[in-house]
């Protein structure tokens, strides 16, 4: 399902939800819309969707040796890497977005942190929808610092990045990371479901120095399935539009 919005300069930016799909598909689906929005053919899009089968993403530059590729293949999840940087998620009882816009995209561009506050902003109101509330994970005094200790940890939600969305007790409810190409920005981020479990398939997973992460299931104490939660996430992207656009300049 695909809808959009037309923004201040009259273009469309489209909302695009999926059906659950390979990994490879789903980064191919991506890199699409990245090079649709570099090569100037779309303002940008938002798109919800899930993995099938289960599959573990990598960071752009994180290495290969990081995963055990025979816990992989016992339990038949597939390996992919993404465009975006960061480090590993495992896809599976959860929900991806990735949005896509230019750097100067008034809604959700901006330098690299910036444009991350942005889209996390439309991420916590569609949570908030949920009844989940969340907080921003302040920014660390020393960023270079910071995103060293990040990177020594090969999962994802072993570690928070600045201004990633964590729950009221410090625990890690959403993964995010991006790339950028020709003035054109791709972030990823997964929201859980359930408490990550990528630690299972990866030989570096690390020592958590915060709480673990956990899913959104847990934190309302109720089942919710995918579908709730892509539609309240779909709901606070559109409400981040809709308030950007009636925002003076």
């Amino acid at each position: 399902m695909s809808e959009s919005v037309v923004t201040a300069t009259g273009q469309q930016f489209g909302l695009i939800i999926d059906e659950p799909a390979p990994g490879e598909e789903n980064m191919r689906r991506d890199l699409s819309l990245l090079d649709a929005c570099a090569g100037g053919e779309i303002a940008g899009a938002v798109r919800l969707y899930g993995f099938n089968p289960a599959c573990l993403s990598l960071g752009r530059m994180q290495p290969l040796d990081d995963v055990d590729l025979e816990a992989c293949a016992r339990d038949g999840v597939d390996v992919v890497r993404r465009p975006s940087g960061g480090r590993a998620v495992l896809h599976d009882q959860e929900v991806t977005y990735s949005v896509v816009c230019r750097s100067t995209d008034p809604i959700f561009g901006g330098r690299v942190l910036e444009s991350c506050s942005r889209i996390h902003g439309a991420v916590a109101a569609g949570l908030e929808l949920l009844g989940v509330r969340t907080i921003s994970r302040a920014m660390p005094a020393d960023l270079r610092r910071d995103a060293r200790e990040v990177a020594a940890v090969a999962d994802c939600f072993a570690r928070p990045a600045a201004h990633e969305l964590l729950d009221e007790r410090g625990r890690k409810l959403v993964g995010s990371a991006q790339a950028r190409r020709a003035g054109a920005l791709l972030q990823h981020g997964s929201v859980l479901l359930e408490p990550p479990r990528a630690a299972a398939y990866l030989r570096n997973g690390g020592a958590a120095p915060m709480p673990a992460g956990v899913g959104v299931r847990e934190l309302l104490g109720r089942h919710v399935s995918r579908e709730e939660l892509v539609d309240a996430l779909a709901k606070g992207f559109r409400r981040q539009e809709i308030s950007s656009l009636n925002t003076p300049a």
